[in-house]
């Protein structure tokens, strides 16, 4: 889709009463300030790198898929079977987007606080700028253990999605900290299902599992403990053994399909329709 029919689709769902702040970085901007992405991960030599990174999005991407301790399988075939049925015309929100077109595909719609090149609207995901029953699909991926009430942008997501329509979420479970800038959530199964429990249909299933909860929280441990106190060791420490680690990762292709692997999964997806 050219820039000039997303542009369009884009101005028939914004909110008609809400006046924008501006243009920030070609982004249409409804926050305050400067929403440049100065400041987006958390501190320390890892934070650094991460936030000098995210201006590079494909490489930074690349990295993450390569080099994180996460098997994530799942997700992405469940998310691809979902972009399947819904063309470029859809309207296709993603909250939280990041510096990516997700899954390759211009014709979504991203929405981050932060106004990177590749985001089309800067806005609070818990107040959406777009009309009611406006949207075919919104995603949703690692954004909600970021936020401080993430039961109103569920309400918000459900609000914009047309009868119908459906959401794709990711939600961790046992993952270490990690800011971007903030992190103040996890969620069991049964808490994703309350959560979702104002949609009509919700299905839920495990996204990345055992053994990328188990690596993630191994080189998180070692770090700690390898590093005498200083954060700059630790984030070395942390880096080095991402690397070395990864390739475990692999495992998760079977534990996934095992009984009871959601008591210690690293994070669920959820799909729900209204």
């Amino acid at each position: 889709m050219d820039e000039k029919r997303k542009a369009k689709k884009i101005e028939r769902i914004l909110k008609k009463d809400i006046k924008p702040h501006g243009i920030q970085n070609r982004a249409i901007c409804f926050l305050p300030g400067n929403r440049f992405p100065v400041q987006t991960a958390g501190p320390g030599l890892q934070g650094k790198i991460q936030n000098f990174l995210k201006k590079h999005g494909k490489i930074y991407y690349f990295l993450l898929d390569l080099f994180m301790p996460v098997y994530d399988g799942p997700l992405r075939k469940r998310v691809k079977e979902i972009l399947s049925r819904h063309d470029p015309e859809s309207v296709i929100l993603n909250l939280g987007s990041g510096p990516a077109f997700y899954m390759g595909r211009k014709d979504i719609i991203n929405m981050d606080v932060y106004a990177f090149h590749e985001v089309d609207i800067v806005a609070d995901a818990s107040d959406i700028p777009v009309e009611n029953d406006s949207a075919d699909l919104v995603i949703n991926i690692s954004l909600l253990e970021h936020v401080r009430n993430p039961h109103a942008i569920v309400k918000e997501m459900y609000r914009v999605i047309r009868q119908g329509g459906e959401i794709f979420c990711f939600l961790p479970f046992l993952q270490p900290f990690h800011a971007a800038p903030n992190d103040f959530q996890r969620w069991t199964g049964q808490g994703v299902e309350e959560l979702f429990s104002c949609f009509d249909e919700v299905e839920i299933s495990i996204a990345q599992g055992p053994t990328s909860s188990l690596l993630w929280i191994l080189q998180e441990w070692l770090a700690i403990f390898f590093s005498f106190g200083s954060r700059t060791i630790h984030d070395i420490c942390f880096l080095l053994l991402m690397v070395v680690l990864a390739p475990l990762k692999i495992l998760d292709v079977f534990m996934v399909k095992l009984p009871y692997a959601g008591k210690i999964a690293n994070g669920f997806y959820v799909v729900a329709k209204k």
